[in-house]
């Protein structure tokens, strides 16, 4: 009867090898997509040239100290009002209405071809017509509601309205 097996030598492959294995795949899947490779290469060397490449390798070095600075400037009182109101701002443009806003530009523009009226051109205006203009009451309630909207957007959440 045979000898029973008590003793498993794994089979190893040498590291020369494994090396030339990884080198031929390497270069097999480098000439497939050659063209993306020399992209790639066009990039990076036009970041090299420029000095970003080495600005990003130092931002990524130094990634916890920017992110510490951003936090901090964002938490400032005139930042953060900002930043508060850009917010909703972007809420407002997503409640708007595209669709109405786009129909309503398609009437008026219907409406002026079938009268064959055009725009009316803009005249050069100066600082006494315009000071004349503003006496308009519709003028004067236009410019107010502006300056309402203005102050509206400039003031802070926790700001007092004068």
């Amino acid at each position: 009867m045979a000898e029973r097996i008590t003793d498993i030598k794994r089979m190893e492959i040498p590291k020369e090898k494994i090396k030339e294995d990884n080198l031929t795949e390497l270069l097999d899947v480098l000439s497939d997509n050659k063209e993306a490779m020399l992209e790639t290469v066009r990039f990076f060397s036009l970041l090299h040239e420029s000095g970003n490449l080495a600005m990003m390798n130092a931002m990524v070095a130094k990634q916890e100290h920017i992110m510490g600075n951003l936090a901090f400037e964002a938490n400032n009182k005139p930042n953060s009002t900002i930043l508060h109101n850009f917010t909703r701002l972007i809420e407002f443009l997503g409640m708007l209405n595209l669709e109405g806003i786009d129909e309503l530009t398609t009437r008026y523009t219907r409406k002026q071809k079938e009268e064959g009226t055009e725009v009316p051109s803009v005249e050069d205006v100066g600082f006494i017509k315009l000071i004349k203009t503003l006496k308009d009451p519709e003028v004067s309630r236009g410019v107010y509601i502006l300056l309402q909207l203005l102050r509206g957007i400039g003031h802070g959440p926790s700001d007092e309205r004068k």
